[in-house]
């Protein structure tokens, strides 16, 4: 009698242990955090050059780049996008003193997120919109002293970003982006753009493309 319980016991924990095997293989997916680097390179005037030999290139900056999503289900969320990149434009250096300056850009994003699992590993696609914050900055510095920057010119305007990426999977809570890619518009005036650094172009529209990558936390 006490061995038909214990077999009639493991055969109803089986199921149990089966879905319990099943969640560890599994990503959690409530939302993650991500930060990571990010390489920003600028493409003026890309709408309108395509297909001509015009077609102007901005530069790359480097920066960094946060992340959070929520998933209002498993394969639908939200996701807020912040990331910043500069680039200096021009400098002299002589005897330990230094001089010069850089463009910065900023990026506050929000939008939805739609995502695919495999296992622990992802895919996903977003669209997102907010603003991007543009300056530029001149800067010294001085040996032993160390170095000051004062901004010259800033600017806001209308930002959105598509795009999407691949998330290979550690563990239950743990990936790796191995690559994030985004076209990025932004719309600041030709005005700004030309004086902040971000634009050689005279029109109001500016395209670039964002690569990153780096670690993200599931919950």
């Amino acid at each position: 009698m006490r061995l038909r319980a214990i077999l009639f016991s493991a055969i109803l924990c089986l199921p149990l242990l089966s879905f319990a095997q099943q969640e560890t293989n599994q990503a959690a997916t409530r939302g993650n955090i991500y930060a990571g680097y990010s390489l920003l390179h600028a493409n003026n005037d890309l709408g309108s050059s395509l297909g001509s030999s015009n077609f102007n290139l901005g530069g790359n900056l480097n920066g960094w780049e946060g992340q959070g999503t929520f998933n209002f289900t498993r394969h639908f969320g939200v996701t807020a996008d912040f990331s910043g990149n500069s680039k200096q434009l021009a400098g002299i250096s002589f005897l330990g003193f230094s001089a010069g300056t850089q463009q910065h850009m900023y990026n506050f994003l929000f939008g939805p997120t739609a995502t695919a699992y495999f296992g622990k590993s992802s895919v996903f696609g977003h669209a997102l919109f907010g603003e991007a914050h543009s300056s530029l900055s001149a800067g010294v510095t001085v040996p032993i002293l160390g170095g000051i920057s004062a901004p010259i010119t800033n600017a806001n305007a209308f930002a959105m970003a598509f795009g999407g990426g691949v998330d290979i999977g550690l563990s239950r809570h743990f990936a790796i982006r191995a690559a994030q890619l985004d076209f990025i518009r932004t719309n600041f005036n030709s005005v700004d753009a030309l004086a902040s650094g971000l634009s050689t172009s005279l029109n109001n529209r500016q395209n670039s493309f964002r690569y990153s990558g780096g670690v993200i936390w599931r919950f």
